[in-house]
Parts: C-alpha cells; structure tokens; sequence
C-alpha cells in the first residue's frame, strides 16, 4: 500500500467506536428492560469473581504464614493456622472456577442463563465457608463474626430489600448454628488464641454466648436496615434516570420521524423550483432582464444548497432510524473510493483540486449505501476545503496489522487541535471552515460518525492550520466464512 511521507506535525483525534450512535436508539421493551437489569447483575457477578480471588490469595497467605513463621504467632500469643485455611482457599477456588464458567454462559445469553442465580449461589457458598472460618478463629472470643456484614451489604446493594433480608437471615441462622453446636460442644476447636485460659475466661460467664450472639444478630438487622435504605434511594433514583432517558429516547425518535417526514415533503417543492428556475435562466419563457436573470441565478444557486442540505439530512434520519438495516454484502473498497471519487469529480473540477489515486483491491463485509456515504462525504470536504488549483491523495489497501485501510490526505486550510473533537458534531462547522466555505451543512462528518460506529471503523483525523488535514480510516476486515 503507497505511503505518503509528511513531515508536518499534526494533531489528532480518533473517534470513539463506543461513541452515542442515535440510530441504536429504540423503544424500552420489557425484554430490552430484563436485558439492562441483567447487564447491571452480570456487572455484579464479574466484580464479586474478581473480588473472591483476593479472599482466595488472602486465605492462602494466612496459612502459609502459620507454615513459615510460626514463631511471630507464638509470640503474639496466637495460635498458627495451618490446614484449614488451605481448605477454605481450595472450597472457594473450586466455586470461582463453576461461577466463573457460569458467568460466561450468562453474557453469551443473559435472559437464558440468569445472573440472579449466580449471584444467589456465591453468597450461600461464601457465607458457609465463612462460617468455617469464624469457627475456626472463634465464634465469640474474636470479632470474626462480624465478617459477615461484607455480605450483607453486597447483598443490599445487589438485590432488593426483601431478598437482602433472606441473606441477613440465612448468615444469622449459620452464626446461630455455630454458636449453638459450639456450646453443646457437638463441634469443639482450640481458637486463635494460644492461651486457653484466655478463651475460657472470656466465654465462662453464661450470659456471655448470648449476649455476643444477640449483639451480632443486633448488628447484622441495623446494618442491613441502613444499607438496604440506602440501596433503595439509589436504586429508585437509577430507574427515575431510566424512564427520563426512556421518555428522552422516544422523544428523539418521534422528532426524527417527524424531521424525515418534512424532509421528505419539503424535496419535492424544492426540486420544482429548482427545474422552474433553470427553465426561466435558459430562456424558455422569453429573455430575462439582467437583473431579473441575477435574481432567477440566485434562487437557483439557493435550491442546489438546499438540495444538498436535504439529502444529507435523509441520509442522517436514516442512519438514526430504528427500522431494519440492509443486509451487509462483500465489497471491494477500492471500486467505492473510485465511485465516490467520481461522485465528487465535478466539484473537484470547479475548484480545480487534483486527485492523486493509489488504490489496491481490500474486501470488506458492509452495507454498501452507507460505506458509499462515508467515503464521499471524507472525499468531498477534503476537496471542498483545499486551496483553489490544489490537489488530494486519496490511498486504499491492505495491510497485515490493520487490515483495509483507506486514507484521505488534502493540503487545505485545516482544523485546530482544540477543535478536532467536535467536528464528528450535528451542524458543528469551525469558524475556518465557515469562511472559506459557506454552503456547508454541517452534517457531513456527523454521517461519518454514525457509519463508523455502526460498522466498527475507526477514524483517525490529523490535521493542523493551514497544512490541511489526513483522515486514515481502518475497516474490520471482511471474514472468510461471511458471504458475500
């Protein structure tokens, strides 16, 4: 693929792929509804993954800690852990891997495969383990109990108020349980501490279980009243800011029904006075006064703006229309460029700009009338912004790290770096561009965004004052089992 060497520093933006694409907009279904909740849950699902092989790590570490230096802990007055720390850290490895393998099934198919269960299963799953290891640092001689609050608070933030009670409930019954099994000494461990006395002469007292039970139940409902709360302001506020963009988005599709309507409407007259103006100019209804003819001239020069103005306005309604998309096809980029270059030809002829073409055969899969719309409207503002009797370089090709490239290159009046990011803009125009150009519409590089977006092509502008500008497009490329 030809090089053009430019010594010239530039500044340069690329369009974000993730960038507001209006033509994605559509009416909240509920389906599209479940499909957004379960979204936020997947979020969920993937951050408490990450968040468990920390636990994971950590668990570890402690009982390796008890391996290697059992000293530290003696002369802390600890006790060394050695096996079951291991234990838990193997139980929860176990788990992450199944939820982990679950959560892949759940974003291939979200509304399938339910990240609510997931979710649910990881929390019984931590909460037992949990229990394990309050058991084994001591139930009511250490604050270990307390570690269950981490999921009570997960569970309000990822659930509703009712079902973040079945999960205050469900850690309550375990602790309980551990407790209870302990006193009956059904299940019996020597604790962290190395000194039993120590452990005895804080649990002797009869009330002592009890009241430390009680207390952490106590803690447990006021924690979970509070975040429960709290989750439950933000949520509402969440699905308030849903409906408004819901309504916002309904709203943007009805006025750009409505805009493509007029638009369509106002063709027809426009195109009328067009045809009529050209009959008077070439003298089908008798010889015009030179004043009356510049008049006439006038009106003509006006309706070719309007034209343009109006079919870029149909090409922007429909890119942004909801409505089914044509099929993708097999193109050959460098015939387009060739069409889209011939397209602007007569314009490039009036200003006298040149057109230096190196174009070699890239296959890529697209929808045809929006790639065609692309390329003229890169083509056409490099040619409309060139100097009068300069000349652009148009390239397309394939590469092996970026697959199809296209380049548009022109020597014109260029775009300040400060402006770059907007230009992708509806109706933005710089001021340069406004006055060496006041026909503009200001849609052209907004028709470029929405079809690069949708097609995943990315669009890389360098440019700088006066030493005109380079627009490097790059394609998927075209896979060998899609059909043509």
């Amino acid at each position: 693929m030809m090089t053009f060497a430019d010594p010239t520093p530039r500044s340069a933006y690329e369009l974000p792929l993730s960038a507001p694409d209006a033509r994605s907009s559509a009416a909240v279904t509920p389906d599209a509804a479940a499909l957004w909740r379960e979204a936020l849950l997947i979020g969920n699902v993937l951050w408490f993954l990450r968040l468990r092989w920390a636990v994971i790590a950590a668990l570890a570490a402690f009982g390796l800690a008890g391996l290697a230096f059992p000293g530290v802990f003696h002369a802390l007055r600890l006790r060394p852990q050695v096996g079951w720390p291991f234990l838990a850290a193997a139980l929860l490895l176990l788990a992450n891997l199944g939820f982990l393998g679950h959560a892949r099934l759940i974003v291939r198919n979200p509304l399938r495969w339910g990240a609510t269960w997931n979710l649910w299963i990881q929390i019984v799953v931590d909460l037992l383990v949990l229990t394990m290891v309050v058991h084994f640092l001591g139930s009511l001689e250490t604050p270990t109990a307390f570690l269950y609050l981490a999921h009570v608070v997960l569970a309000c933030i990822f659930f509703s108020r009712r079902r973040s009670l079945v999960v205050v409930a469900i850690a309550s019954g375990l602790y309980a349980v551990c407790v209870g099994m302990e006193r009956l000494q059904i299940i019996q461990t020597p604790g962290i501490y190395l000194d039993p006395l120590l452990r005895q002469a804080l649990t002797s007292h009869p009330a002592f279980p009890w009241l430390t039970l009680l207390s952490a139940l106590g803690v447990y409902f006021v924690v979970w009243f509070l975040a429960s709360h709290l989750s439950e302001l933000v949520r509402g506020q969440e699905w308030k800011l849903a409906e408004a963009n819901r309504r916002l988005t309904l709203a943007q599709q009805e006025k750009a029904r409505h805009m493509l309507r007029t638009t369509h409407e106002l063709k027809a007259p426009f195109a009328a006075i067009a045809a009529n103006a050209q009959l008077l100019l070439k003298g089908h209804c008798g010889v015009l006064p030179e004043q009356a003819r510049e008049v006439v001239s006038r009106i003509a020069a006006r309706c070719r703006r309007l034209a343009v103005e109006i079919q870029e306005m149909l090409q922007l309604a429909n890119l942004q229309s909801a409505e089914e998309q044509p099929t993708p096809t097999r193109l050959d980029l460098a015939e387009t460029v060739r069409w889209a270059i011939t397209r602007v030809g007569a314009t490039a002829q009036e200003r006298r700009v040149g057109v230096e073409q190196s174009l070699e055969p890239a296959s890529v899969v697209a929808i045809e009338d929006h790639v065609k719309m692309l390329l003229t409207n890169v083509i056409a503002n490099a040619v409309v912004y060139s100097t009068e009797g300069g000349s652009i370089r148009v390239q397309c090709g394939e590469t092996p790290s970026d697959g199809p490239v296209i380049v548009v290159e022109d020597e014109g009046i260029g775009i300040p770096s400060d402006k770059l990011p907007r230009i992708f803009d509806d109706y933005y125009r710089t001021e340069e561009a406004v006055r060496h150009n006041k026909d503009s519409t200001g849609l052209g590089l907004a028709i470029v965004r929405r079809v690069a977006v949708s097609h995943g092509i990315r669009v890389r502008v360098e440019s700088a004052p006066g030493c005109g500008t380079r627009v490097t497009m790059r394609f998927p490329a075209a896979g060998r089992g899609e059909s043509a």
